[in-house]
Parts: C-alpha cells; sequence; structure tokens
C-alpha cells in the first residue's frame, strides 16, 4: 500500500530543558478530507533523515489501516513476515 504524506503538516523537535518535546502544527481545512467515519484523522509521524527547510525534523503519512478491513481479527502470527502487517512504529499514541 502506497503511503500518503500529509505536506501541509509540520512537525520541529525541540530541546527543552529537561525533555524533547514536539511543535506540530495542521493545515485543518486540508486535512479535513482525510477525516474517517467518526471524524478523526489518523497519522504517522516519522522522524526525517534531515531536517527539512524549515528546521522540521518529522513529517506525517495518513494511517489507513482499519481492523475492520484486516484479513483475520486474531493475533497474527509471531513468524509471519508481511510488509502490510502493522508495527509499534504505525501506531500513532
Amino acid at each position: 500500500m502506497a503511503k500518503t504524506y500529509i505536506d501541509w503538516a509540520s512537525c520541529k523537535a525541540v530541546n527543552g530543558q529537561f525533555w524533547e518535546f514536539f511543535n506540530i502544527s495542521f493545515n485543518v481545512e486540508k486535512l479535513q478530507q482525510y477525516a474517517n467515519e467518526k471524524g478523526y484523522v489518523n497519522v504517522v509521524m516519522s522522524k526525517r533523515k534531515e531536517p527539512g527547510q524549515y528546521g522540521e525534523t518529522h513529517y506525517f503519512t495518513l494511517n489507513e489501516w482499519n481492523p475492520e478491513n484486516s484479513q483475520n481479527n486474531s493475533k497474527p502470527s509471531q513468524n509471519k513476515s508481511n510488509s502490510d502487517d502493522i508495527s509499534v512504529e504505525d501506531i500513532p499514541f
């Protein structure tokens, strides 16, 4: 499945006094087109290889995984190797 990149979103990691935090902004009008039936837009935040033109350190892709569309609702086997499987990095929270 091809990734849907969200170009009108930005994220910049900032080092605070005690920890790192993220400044995130979205263009809400453009993001609304990806809202699901409950009104949510699920995204995946990934680290960029190099900072962007304006210092962005992360990027967003649309998380299109849907448990109702999966082939089997049971727990996936540990030795199954499929590029479409969801991993910890794919979970947006």
